[in-house]
């Protein structure tokens, strides 16, 4: 009878002492993987998931845990409460299982955006990609060549003036984001970097516009990784920088009353560029921080701008999207004026020509909606 009872004892501690490796070890594997993907880029993570689909993302828990099968009822009434305590202390939804690599992987953050409008193609497998550059990467100077800028020439002069007032603010607070196709011999996403030939290009293209039909515009080229330097700041800091400058503005001109912020996304081709009547236009998606109070009416504007980008074309949009202060800068100077835009125009392979028709006609459009503006502001 002892005898039994102390085979059962030691089978116990076994078990206990065979538990307790176990999870050791799991922790040790777990703190190694996320320690040697801490500095992996988001856009080659992008690249590894972008073809699986979201239910196949899920299908392939589903053969380890069945708790993940789509469409369980167990989902319509309701998390249990063991899930709910679960992601309550590892942070890790089971009902999301995104969240198993995003709270583990830095880089996949990036990916965890909130849709608010939805473009056509929109889904999981083709999100915005922001880029992260070392300061180094940035302020990299490849031998390029300044394109020489298409002329803008009216069709008639302009009905209206805001009579030598500059009152749209543009600026470019990842101001060293370029293109490929502008930079001879670049060929991957982080090459598309460059402190002279850049979305500034962009930026001059649409304040060029707006004067052309009366509007008077600011185009900001203040080169921002110089500056982060300078500071002794990192990548993280650009939104600081570019506050800095803005706020300059805003304090030395009280008529500046639109903050336009252009940048470029990380995505290919296949996504960032659409076939209009056999041209090419590089397409377009908004940004919205909602940590600040002006976002309800910065939200406001965003959609009414989408809104005329989807009657020109539909698919022209990639939608609107929202980010705080987890997923990024939360603000993004939207706090200065509640007529503030953060506007994505394609992607690291569209060319000039795309990036420029697609100015043109958001020129169109913000000119459109200035004008409508203050009519009805009786201005």
């Amino acid at each position: 009878m002892r005898q039994s009872i102390y085979i059962k004892i030691f089978n116990l501690k076994r078990i206990m002492a065979s538990v307790f490796v176990g999870i050791v070890l799991l922790f040790l594997v777990a703190s190694l993987f996320v320690t040697s993907m801490k500095n992996t880029k988001s856009y080659y993570i992008h690249q590894w998931f972008e073809k699986m689909s979201y239910e196949g993302f899920i299908k392939a828990f589903e053969y380890e845990n069945g708790h993940f099968k789509l469409g369980d009822e167990s989902f319509k009434n309701g998390q249990p409460i063991g899930n709910i305590l679960f992601s309550f202390i590892t942070n890790i939804r089971l009902y999301d299982p995104k969240s198993l690599l995003v709270h583990e992987i830095s880089s996949m953050a990036k990916f965890e955006n909130n849709i608010l409008v939805a473009g056509d193609d929109t889904d999981f497998t083709n999100l915005p990609i922001e880029s992260s550059l070392t300061l180094d990467e940035i302020n990299q100077d490849p031998d390029v060549k300044e394109p020489t800028n298409e002329p803008i020439n009216p069709s008639k002069p302009p009905e209206h003036t805001t009579n030598g007032r500059n009152v749209f603010y543009i600026y470019h607070t990842h101001s060293w984001e370029s293109f490929l196709p502008l930079i001879p011999g670049a060929k991957n996403p982080n090459q598309a970097s460059s402190p002279k030939v850049n979305v500034s290009l962009l930026g001059e293209r649409l304040q060029k516009n707006l004067e052309a039909d009366g509007i008077g515009a600011v185009d900001n080229k203040t080169n921002i990784g110089n500056e982060l330097v300078k500071r002794n700041w990192n990548w993280g800091s650009s939104y600081k920088m570019s506050r800095v400058i803005v706020q300059e503005a805003l304090a030395q001109d009280k008529n500046l009353n639109y903050l336009i912020d252009i940048h470029r996304d990380d995505q290919r081709r296949k996504v960032t560029t659409i076939d209009i009547d056999g041209k090419k236009y590089a397409k377009l998606y908004f940004v919205v921080g909602v940590e600040n109070k002006n976002y309800k009416k910065n939200l406001e504007f965003a959609k009414a701008i989408n809104n005329e980008i989807k009657k020109v074309n539909s698919g022209l949009t990639r939608g609107i999207y929202s980010k705080n202060y987890k997923q990024g800068n939360g603000v993004y100077n939207q706090d200065l004026s509640p007529n503030s835009l953060l506007i994505e125009v394609g992607g690291v392979d569209n060319t000039l020509p795309e990036l420029y028709r697609t100015i043109d006609l958001l020129s169109e459009i913000l000119s459109k909606y200035y004008w409508q503006a203050e009519k009805v502001n009786g201005n």
